[in-house]
């Protein structure tokens, strides 16, 4: 499939007049390839990976809620969650990605779609109202077959969801010519809504245009920059394959009119000025030139922290962190910039996290999954990456100390896998504990006085 055809193919299937233009569907589509090209050392790939590691490793969210709903969803988003990586990796790297919840077998589950498949057809400011997504695709009898999702909210708050499937050519055909999608309506129309039922992560990289209906990767604007460190490498590859040793030596040796040869043809021992090298009377020479790569490696270095400059972050993604000092205060100053992108990128995730929820409730309501309940997202963000945590520890020991924390938020910050009731009940049976071994003392000892 031609993925510049999108538009055409959604036109022709829905009947609407995108407002994404050819030209931002071709842009996606090259943000896309650059991010997923394996064939060569991928900048954009790298800066991606180590963002989303640090955006959302030893984080959680969670939904809290004492009822069915609240159950219900909580397990379609610690499904999701459990890809957190990948989804903010994608992000990050091709500058957006759309989270689709959908329902199977009773249970909420989120499909995890790039934003080339995705076609803007209305927004509303930054809301968007209309849109169409390449959903799925399947093989079948050498054969590919496209599944279609198109969303439409009015401002009544009516929604209307439409799927449809098409062959690699475009035609439309039956969503029950396919096993997989024979049980997905072809219509699905439900009121009271107040945003599509997705969650439509952007990377916090700024696109330098007035629209922002899509994300642009995280490298946006560097290609001069990262084409720079391809040449140095190729250079660099080039410089050790030329460096090989050779030995020059006289024909002589090689002994080529009689037809035979003294010495292996290997590449090493190559023929030289008959007669004696150079005029000196030598029969051979060696020819080992250094390889230049203290200069080659200098240039590098140089071109990956012009790079971490551009994109914004602080360095230690391609080069080597700076010290990171001993306070909190040093942590977070040499790792600033890094730390701002990812703040960003964790705001943007609260928010649309909350619009999963949202739309998971909605399936809910949708399908009849549970009865309906009062819930919230939460999240439990780290901040290792700023903080020092021997520093942390003596802060809350201290808090203690004045009543400004409980002990159970000392056990848990050494126990995060604990919930605050579990550490709760934990320090009251070691208070306990100690208690009666205080008290048990204090009998020995006065029996010990009384000579018993």
């Amino acid at each position: 499939m031609n993925k510049f055809n999108i538009i055409d193919w959604v036109k022709n299937l829905f009947r609407v007049d995108p407002v994404t233009s050819y030209i931002q569907q071709a842009r996606l589509e090259a943000s896309s390839q650059q991010y997923i090209d394996a064939t060569k050392l991928n900048l954009t790939a790298i800066f991606a990976s180590k963002l989303a590691i640090l955006t959302v490793a030893e984080s959680g969210a969670e939904i809290v809620g004492d009822n069915q709903r609240a159950e219900l969803i909580s397990e379609g988003m610690s499904f999701i969650w459990g890809k957190a990586r990948k989804w903010t990796e994608l992000a990050f790297g091709s500058g957006g990605v759309l989270l689709i919840p959908y329902v199977s077998g009773g249970k909420i589950y989120t499909d995890i779609v790039p934003q080339d498949r995705l076609v803007i057809n209305r927004v509303n400011g930054d809301d968007l109202r209309a849109i169409t997504v390449l959903a799925d695709e399947t093989r079948m009898k050498d054969k590919t077959y496209f599944r279609w999702a198109n969303y439409e909210l009015e401002d009544s708050g009516a929604l209307t969801i439409t799927n449809r499937a098409t062959n690699d050519s475009g035609a439309p055909v039956p969503l029950t010519s396919l096993t997989e999608w024979a049980g997905i309506p072809e219509e699905i129309r439900v009121s009271g809504v107040e945003h599509l039922p997705l969650a439509y992560i952007k990377s916090p990289t700024n696109n330098r245009r007035g629209s922002a209906m899509y994300g642009v990767p995280v490298t946006f604007g560097c290609d001069e920059k990262i084409a720079e460190i391809n040449e140095c490498l190729a250079d660099i590859r080039l410089e050790y394959k030329l460096k090989r040793p050779m030995v020059g030596v006289d024909p002589i040796l090689f002994d080529i009119k009689s037809g035979r040869r003294h010495l292996p043809v290997t590449g090493l021992f190559m023929p030289m000025s008959p007669g004696g090298l150079d005029g000196t009377g030598k029969l051979w020479e060696v020819y080992d030139p250094a390889i230049r790569d203290s200069a080659y490696y200098t240039r590098l270095q140089h071109l990956y922290e012009e790079l971490e400059k551009q994109v914004g972050t602080s360095r230690g993604i391609l080069t080597e962190p700076t010290s990171r000092g001993a306070t909190a205060t040093e942590i977070k100053a040499g790792l600033y910039d890094t730390y701002a992108i990812i703040s960003d990128m964790r705001s943007i995730i609260e928010a649309a996290l909350d619009r999963l929820a949202y739309a998971m409730d909605v399936l809910a309501n949708m399908y009849s999954l549970a009865p309906a309940g009062d819930f919230e997202l939460s999240f439990d963000w780290s901040y290792s990456m700023i903080e020092s945590s021997q520093e942390s520890f003596q802060q809350l020991v201290t808090a203690a100390q004045s009543g400004a924390v409980e002990p159970a938020e000392i056990r848990q910050y050494i126990f995060p896998d604990e919930t605050m009731e579990e550490a709760q009940a934990r320090c009251a049976e070691i208070k306990t504990a100690k208690a009666s071994a205080a008290s048990l003392l204090l009998e020995q000892s006065l029996a010990e006085e009384r000579g018993i």
